[in-house]
């Protein structure tokens, strides 16, 4: 009995790690997000459309002014508003797709 706690505890532990420094779904998952919540069907493969992250992050000029602080802001740039997936990635690692022209030391959950 002992092992198995000690089993789900490490895995517990993991998951909370996976989280902190995981994918966008890793941490969506963490806050008890279901994948069909953001995957408009039942299909994990199914892409992420913006109006979906927008359901619950807000308008892309509320996420404009949550991050108004983070210099340059992401989320007030000379392409307007993008769909979200050009930089936050669902099951891989996310991007800072401005570094393709640009330089900014920026992070990107």
């Amino acid at each position: 009995m002992k092992k198995f706690i000690a089993a789900v505890a490490a895995g517990l532990m993991a998951t909370c790690v996976a989280a902190a420094d995981g994918t966008t779904a890793d941490r969506h998952a963490a806050k008890g997000v279901k994948c069909e919540m953001c995957h408009i069907s039942a299909e994990k493969t199914t892409p992420v459309r913006k109006e979906a992250c927008l359901k619950c992050h807000g308008s892309y000029e509320q996420l404009a002014k949550r991050t108004a602080k983070v210099e340059p802001n992401p989320h007030d740039n000379h392409f307007g508003d993008r769909d979200c997936s050009t930089c936050h990635k669902g099951h891989t690692k996310s991007v800072v797709t401005c570094n393709q022209c640009h330089k900014f030391d920026l992070k990107t959950p």
